[in-house]
């Protein structure tokens, strides 16, 4: 005969506290076309998600080279992706659904391998960390691999000098652009009048435009008090790394880089900033 039934639950050791986040309000910095999947997350947590896109994607100024390289894309070893926004830009370009056999497919995280899931893209690889870095290091290519890179315009290209330096030959293309959105002046408003309790940065280039938009307008979260400052949660060490440099305090990164890990850190730093208060 079964044993009496134990009515605790198990551990899961991302989910969030439990009312860490009730009434809290997070500021979301991420394009609004992207933003609803977080914004339902941190509702159904008890945040009171405040939408204030920052950023804009947009189709690259001159879509040909992506275009062509979509064109060729069977003559390629490898595709890599090191952003959702990168795999909706070339899934977009493409006229049937039909994925090379021949190709393999890397994604640098969580999130960008969700969205190529959802594309309904094979992932063969992620690195052990999600970094374009360990990307770079870690990928399975052989010398003569053909790689294709599909990236925004403010990617950095030590991923594809990485790359060619273990012989492979890259096509680097922009397959869209970021530019700043009006919804960062949200943002302004919001931490003028004290109603953020946590911003939150889901890449480096919203960091930026969000750090230049607020310096543009006199304010500096920095410098705010320690006890009114809005908590800063990354999704992931790159988007964490380019806070630190915009002389932000990083209070939280997720873990896995998702919108799930980031909800869960949301709740670790409230809680962390509840127990040393």
């Amino acid at each position: 005969m079964a044993g009496p039934r134990s009515s605790k639950r198990p551990f899961a050791p991302n989910m969030p506290e439990r009312g860490a986040l009730t009434a809290r309000r997070i500021v979301v910095t991420r394009a609004a076309a992207q933003s609803a999947a977080l914004m339902e997350k941190l509702r159904a947590a008890g945040a009171l998600p405040v939408a204030t896109p920052a950023i804009q994607i947009l189709a690259p100024e001159n879509p040909a080279p992506l275009r062509e390289s979509v064109d060729r894309l069977a003559s390629y070893q490898w595709c890599i992706f090191t952003s959702s926004n990168a795999v909706r830009a070339l899934v977009g370009e493409r006229d049937d659904a039909q994925w090379p056999a021949s190709l393999r497919v890397a994604a640098v995280g969580n999130a960008t391998a969700r969205a190529l899931a959802d594309a309904n893209v094979p992932v063969h690889f992620q690195p052990s960390t999600a970094v374009a870095e360990a990307l770079a290091r870690e990928l399975p290519i052989v010398a003569g691999d053909r790689v294709l890179w599909p990236h925004g315009d403010l990617a950095k290209p030590e991923l594809a000098e990485a790359l060619v330096s273990r012989g492979a030959v890259v096509d680097a293309v922009i397959a869209y652009r970021t530019v700043a959105d009006v919804g960062l002046l949200g943002v302004v408003d919001a931490l003028r009048d004290g109603r953020v309790d946590a911003i939150t940065f889901t890449s480096a280039s919203t960091v930026r435009h969000v750090v230049e938009g607020l310096g543009a307008a006199g304010v500096r979260i920095e410098r705010l008090p320690a006890e009114s400052r809005p908590l800063i949660v990354c999704i992931g060490p790159v988007s964490a790394a380019a806070a630190r440099e915009c002389g932000l305090p990083v209070d939280g990164i997720a873990d896995p880089s998702d919108d799930d890990g980031l909800v869960a850190a949301l709740a670790r730093s409230f809680t962390g900033r509840t127990a040393s208060a």
